[in-house]
């Protein structure tokens, strides 16, 4: 207040206070649906109490079928404050489920096909389907979900029951899958009739694994086949074939309600024969006017192989070229003939000698040698006990050691130095007269 004066009368002013109102709101809100139920609202003086519980509204939502998901209004109530204050219930649609089930039935019969009587028992089995129903406390709506299969949603395989003297028209009802709660009851028929006895006696050429004919038989369970093997074996072999085995009864058989299977097996019959061949080796000794000097040598190197015939067919075979001492011909000394002196001391070994080898000659040349001229006599390392024999006609001998290399026998070194050259002074002195000859008789 301004411009107050001494003249201004004395001012009295009366302040009016008003108690507060709060408010409160209780939103009740179903959870499902996302819409608000209802709304509570409430006013009173501030820290007074609101007197209001939910107790009430929630019990009467529970009985239309909601069940409470949660409430932030304390249980006890509240007070009102100077500020508004807001609180949610959420309530959700309750839900109740029960099982739906449903069953599949499979029944396999056994029956006589002449008479339609009973066989044997029926086969049976079951696949159980089950589902949900779930349905809304609120709405009534009512939710399926999809069947399923307890177990198994296929029926096995079933093989049919062996009746003996009977065969079924299945020998096994086959595996039934992809089966559903859709799927009818399923009903089979299995038929059996009188068996008829077969037997089959095949004749096999184990030669070449084919088969050459089969014998089929067919008759009663229990009556006999009237049949044997004699006569058709006969046949085979006059042809050339041999029995190998046959497990057919010699006296006959029976039908029985299986099938009988028999084999008679024969081979090719075969002839074997030898066949021989040689290949010959010669040595001719001479002097040098071609008269004969010393014995030839001979050797023979023998090949074999078989020649297999078949009786049936005709065909030969024939083994490989074998030799009867491994294809060579062992190294050959020359005889020691006195006075003469050999073009070749030794013919050496040769190997590699086939069935296709020509025979070989091979001619060894003695030369006299001239007078004066000494060959030093071969001495032995260890002096041997003298001989009675009288003098014989050189002979060629094969050495038996192919590592030989050695003609004479071993006189050690200087010896051998001084044989080695005597021997070429020899051949020297037999070739300077020839050579002259030569000359002269070109001339």
């Amino acid at each position: 207040m301004t411009g107050i004066t001494s003249d201004t009368a004395d001012i009295s002013v009366t302040v009016s206070y008003t108690r507060n109102q709060g408010t409160i709101d209780v939103t009740y809100i179903d959870e499902i649906t996302g819409q608000v139920l209802t709304k509570k609202d409430l006013s009173g003086g501030t820290d007074d109490p609101s007197n209001y519980t939910t107790a009430d509204d929630i019990k009467s939502y529970t009985d239309k079928g909601y069940e409470l998901v949660s409430s932030d209004y304390p249980d006890g109530g509240t007070v009102f404050t100077d500020e508004a204050q807001h609180y949610t219930v959420k309530l959700k649609h309750g839900i109740t489920n029960e099982t739906d089930k449903k069953a599949v039935n499979q029944v396999i019969h056994y029956v006589y096909k002449d008479t339609g009587d009973k066989a044997a028992e029926d086969h049976t089995a079951t696949l159980g389907f089950s589902r949900t129903i779930s349905t809304d406390k609120v709405t009534g709506e009512k939710t399926y979900s999809d069947w399923t299969a307890d177990n198994a949603d296929s029926f096995s395989e079933v093989v049919s029951p062996v009746l003996k003297g009977y065969t079924a028209d299945q020998l096994k009802v086959s595996e039934m899958t992809g089966i559903t709660s859709d799927t009818a009851d399923i009903s089979v028929t299995v038929s059996y009739t009188r068996n008829q006895g077969t037997i089959d006696v095949t004749y096999i050429d184990e030669t070449t694994g084919k088969v050459l004919s089969t014998k089929d038989l067919s008759g009663g369970t229990g009556d006999s086949s009237n049949y044997t093997t004699v006569d058709t074996i006969k046949s085979y072999t006059d042809k050339g074939y041999e029995l190998v085995s046959s497990d057919y009864p010699e006296d006959e058989t029976k039908f029985a309600d299986d099938p009988q299977h028999y084999v008679v097996r024969l081979k090719h019959g075969t002839v074997v024969e030898t066949e021989n061949k040689s290949v010959n080796e010669v040595i001719h000794y001479v002097y040098d006017n071609g008269d004969k000097a010393a014995d030839n040598y001979k050797a023979t190197i023998v090949f074999s192989r078989t020649i297999t015939t078949d009786k049936v067919t005709g065909e030969k075979t024939y083994s490989d070229w074998t030799a009867d001492n491994g294809g060579r011909f062992a190294a050959v000394l020359s005889p020691i003939i006195k006075d003469y002196i050999a073009s070749q001391l030794k013919i050496d070994e040769m190997t590699g000698i086939t069935v296709d080898t020509a025979d070989i000659e091979k001619t060894v040349v003695y030369h006299k040698v001239p007078a004066g001229i000494i060959v030093p006599p071969v001495l032995p390392e260890k002096p041997s006990k003298p001989s009675d024999n009288q003098p014989k006609t050189p002979t060629a001998k094969a050495v038996k050691d192919n590592k030989t290399k050695d003609i004479l026998p071993s006189t050690g070194d200087s010896q051998k130095s001084q044989i080695v050259l005597t021997l070429l002074g020899i051949m020297a002195v037999i070739a300077s007269p020839l050579a002259i000859l030569f000359k002269r008789k070109k001339q």
